[in-house]
């Protein structure tokens, strides 16, 4: 068999950079960037690069397994799908459907995620359905729809290399996407645009910026609304264009009264002068695009963060010409197709929700099911259902792809609920933390070895293909929910037998909306670059820019201004815990290592944790470089080596959140054995960037 080269796109973060797969005797030997790409044009970072080696490793899960006798053994796909098949339905029988949930990776087919919305909320009538989009981008959703009415991100990535002005608010993009990242940097240096970086930590992406807004963890609603009073004060703000596509307009000034740039100072720990420098940045460009990542997300007050950054480019005008607008890259490669296909426990397929009555008719309608299946009311959110899994409200949990017994805050707690399910199905391609408290486990096929589509955060589809054969028994994460949901009953309902039956059924319900895909095939993404969406019929190129009429799907058609007052973090320091814990992510790897873990090269990159921690409160303290230190909160304790650093507060440590236990790192270097699992109320995502820690020498060094 000779060597071929196939076009793919990225399994890791969603900004969705076109790749070139090489395959030799039916085995993947490279990937390399696609040139010619919009998105990445060539470029591509470590993580794809050195995919491989991932394949290959001899940690693969290859066959179903059944814990029997406490132990994990080999089984038939019959008795795995049996099994899982008869414990949802005797469940459900004996606590009704709201008692089973299901939680996925956002790394799962669009197609994935429908079947697994019509399983559990049309067939089952649960809408217990979670992805870890929730972890990730909920709050960037639910502000869009706050702002302009839709979860439906605008602007494209092509608006960078028209702008003037880079505003980066809570994203360290040098390490969480360096492809855009460097983008960002050319176009910066072409047009000699200014940068202005918004980050408690002095990251390498602050390394580039004009102004560094060094601001105390959590304020950032008081930065904006400072920066909001210098607009209005210096009559950078026209208020009559304002007020013809945003409502709101007197709202936010009467707020900013409140927030002159000196109490701007106060709370945020930035200067006076810093503040209005960024605001007269922000107030004579008209040509300023604004990026935002878990900075922002990670927060009890996380949507509002994302209201009141919105409130700057709709002051300014910086929306609906070239070079401006709002870029959220979302953290994992399908969290936007996962958001519109419907699979978080407040939505229906096709950017509807279930609280509304049509919206559930024409789901209802759609799948050929009374209304009445489909409950009016939200599931649980994933936290919820670890709090359900405790209360005994929940008996049944069905994973696939994503680790929660690490990503989820609070670990101990997690688990422990976890470790009570009745059921607890887990679906992955490796071992993980999860699969280790599984009663039933089922291999499921990777990137490559199964054929379906992502949707970037520029909405642009793109088809994934199949290219090589799943080790062992492992199969496609769709074929195992159609196989368990016909054994459940529901033959009549899942009669597919491909992914693109599944996409062909799925992309009719998107018809007339922001979402619309019936002018996409798998045929028009074989092999090419995908449209961005709406994209309505086969003739039609794509959507790059949405609302450039400024016409907003609101009732009165305008976006909206909303006023947004700061309050503190859900937890605060004080003499027991008097340091502030920020969790991130490094370049080398990717959410809890499952993957990036069993590649050498990233795993050598940085194969253990560490706490990075200031001079000033090292010397208080008498910790030394590589010091092993002890971190405790009101929730558990970690020990980790310390990296002295002056690129932080003083009074504030970072850790590194990768680093779970199953890849020979210590039971207590997880970072959120310590974090807080408390969320947004809106948005229902943990608060990852803020939580009160003790800072100790360990007691053995």
């Amino acid at each position: 068999m000779a060597t071929t080269w196939h076009k793919s796109t990225c399994p890791f973060c969603g900004l969705g950079c076109g790749l070139q797969v090489e395959v030799d005797h039916g085995r993947i030997v490279k990937v390399r960037g696609m040139k010619g790409h919009p998105v990445n044009n060539g470029d591509i970072c470590n993580l794809p690069a050195n995919y491989p080696p991932i394949f290959y490793h001899k940690d693969r899960l290859k066959h179903p397994m059944i814990r029997k006798d406490g132990v994990l053994v080999p089984v038939s796909w019959e008795e795995a799908i049996s099994n899982v098949a008869s414990g949802f339905k005797k469940i459900i029988e004996e606590h009704g459907p709201g008692a089973v949930a299901f939680y996925g990776g956002a790394i799962n087919l669009t197609e994935e995620y429908y079947l697994m919305n019509k399983l559990m909320k049309a067939a089952i009538g649960t809408n217990n359905v979670e992805c870890s989009t929730r972890i990730c981008m909920a709050s960037t959703a639910v502000g869009f729809v706050s702002t302009f009415g839709a979860d439906a991100p605008p602007t494209s990535y092509a608006d960078i290399e028209d702008a003037d002005l880079f505003l980066i608010a809570g994203s360290n993009m040098a390490v969480s996407t360096p492809v855009m990242f460097r983008r960002v940097v050319a176009a910066a240096k072409r047009n000699n645009a200014r940068v202005i970086v918004v980050d408690p930590r002095r990251t390498k992406t602050a390394e580039i910026a004009d102004i560094h807004l060094q601001i105390k963890p959590g304020t950032d609603i008081a930065l904006n609304n400072s920066i909001m009073h210098t607009l209005f004060k210096e009559g950078f703000v026209n208020d009559e264009r304002v007020a013809h596509y945003a409502s709101g307009l007197n709202d936010i000034k009467e707020l900013i009264e409140e927030y002159p740039p000196s109490r701007g100072a106060q709370i945020t720990g930035c200067s006076e002068i810093q503040i209005i420098e960024a605001a007269r940045e922000i107030g004579k460009t008209k040509a300023m695009v604004t990026f935002w990542l878990q900075g922002y997300n990670h927060s009890t007050q996380a949507v509002f963060k994302n209201n009141s950054l919105h409130n700057l480019w709709l002051l300014t005008e910086n929306f609906a010409h070239p070079g401006t607008g709002p870029i959220s890259i979302t953290g994992e490669c399908n969290a936007m197709g996962n958001r519109w296909v419907g699979a978080l426990s407040h939505l229906l397929p096709g950017m509807r929700m279930v609280t509304n009555s049509q919206h559930r008719q024409e789901i209802a309608d759609f799948w050929g099911i009374p209304a009445d299946n489909i409950q009016a009311t939200p599931g649980h959110s994933v936290l919820d259902i670890i709090k359900g899994l405790h209360s005994g409200k929940v008996h049944a949990l069905w994973v696939t792809t994503t680790n929660p017994a690490v990503s989820l805050p609070n670990t101990s707690w997690v688990k422990e609920g976890l470790s009570k399910a009745e059921l607890l199905v887990v679906q992955d391609i490796y071992p993980t933390e999860t699969t280790l408290l599984g009663n039933v486990i089922l291999p499921a096929a990777q990137w490559c070895e199964k054929t379906g589509t992502f949707i970037s955060a520029e909405r642009r589809i793109e088809l994934v293909e199949k290219l090589i054969d799943p080790p062992g028994e492992a199969k496609p994460d769709y074929e195992i929910i159609w196989l368990i949901a016909r054994a459940m009953g529901f033959k009549k309902e899942f009669p597919y037998l491909s992914s693109e039956e599944i996409f062909n059924e799925y992309k009719k319900i998107t018809q007339g909306r922001i979402c619309d895909m019936n002018g996409v095939t798998y045929d028009r993404l074989r092999g090419k670059i995908g449209p961005q969406l709406p994209c309505p019929d086969p003739d039609h190129p794509g959507t790059p820019h949405l609302f450039r009429d400024f016409d907003f799907p609101r009732p009165d058609g305008r976006a909206a201004l909303l006023a947004r007052d700061y309050t503190e973090p859900a937890e605060i320091t004080d003499k027991e815990y008097p340091f502030i814990l920020i969790t991130g992510r490094l370049s080398g790897h990717f959410n809890t290592r499952s993957r990036t873990g069993r590649s050498p090269v990233l795993n050598s990159h940085a194969p253990n944790g560490y706490v990075e921690i200031h001079p000033e409160d090292s010397a208080r303290l008498d910790i030394s470089e590589g010091n092993l230190v002890n971190i405790t909160s009101r929730r558990g304790r970690v020990y980790l080596p310390a990296h002295l650093t002056n690129r932080i507060l003083s009074g504030t440590i970072f850790i590194p959140w990768h680093y779970g236990p199953t890849l020979g790192i210590g039971e207590e270097e997880s970072a959120n054995l310590v974090t807080n699992d408390v969320y947004d109320i809106h948005s229902k995502q943990p608060e990852y960037k803020f939580c009160a820690v003790n800072v100790k020498k360990a007691s053995n060094q």
